[in-house]
């Protein structure tokens, strides 16, 4: 099921390349690459309450005005976890969640200098849950949380920086009563970037 899963989001992200590419002039392409970092807030609707995270990965950009942005992040999130299924109980558990983050984001540069830049970028992202620290409770989660992504970022230099905010749908299963219960996250990301190739 998971390379399924994988193999569906890969061909998804080649299909966006694919049709970004066939939009740009090949004599004005243009192709960058970077890394970033960010800090993140999730919060579940109803599991959960929001603590802060982290993000770090790389990035690629590649067109000008409009451009294609995929990326590949490792992202760390924090939150408190009901730790029953009776829902009042007070004995929760601080929940630790790793994924492999892929936002595959189109953009386009509102003003587009050479030393400044103001964008806006939305697209779907994919996160693969590597590890959790939910096992002691009563909830199991689904291996693939899958969404969207919009935000708005500067670039000064070689520098970019972005607000985003992504959405996305997530599964829970109680191993207890059996319920499966879909969650909505949401997370806000400040993120700081730099393009060693420009």
């Amino acid at each position: 099921m998971k390379s399924v899963q994988l193999k569906s989001v890969m061909l998804f992200v080649a299909s966006l390349l694919v049709l970004n590419l066939s939009t740009i002039e090949n004599s004005h392409a243009q192709v960058a690459l970077g890394i970033k970092a960010a800090g993140n807030r999730t919060n579940y609707q109803k599991l959960t309450t929001a603590n802060f995270g982290m993000e770090a990965g790389v990035f690629m950009r590649l067109g000008q005005n409009f451009y294609f942005q995929p990326e590949v992040n490792y992202s760390l999130r924090n939150s408190t976890f009901k730790k029953n299924s009776d829902e009042i109980s007070s004995s929760n558990v601080n929940l630790r969640q790793h994924f492999v983050s892929v936002p595959a984001l189109l953009g386009y540069h509102f003003i587009n200098m050479e030393n400044f830049k103001f964008h806006l970028t939305f697209g779907p992202r994919f996160d693969f849950r590597i590890a959790d620290n939910i096992e002691g409770t009563d909830w199991k989660a689904n291996s693939l949380q899958w969404g969207a992504q919009v935000g708005l970022g500067v670039d000064l230099w070689r520098f970019t920086l972005d607000a985003s905010y992504c959405f996305a749908a997530d599964n829970f299963h109680n191993t207890v009563t059996t319920v499966t219960q879909t969650e909505f996250v949401n997370t806000v990301l400040v993120s700081l970037g730099f393009k060693i190739l420009k």
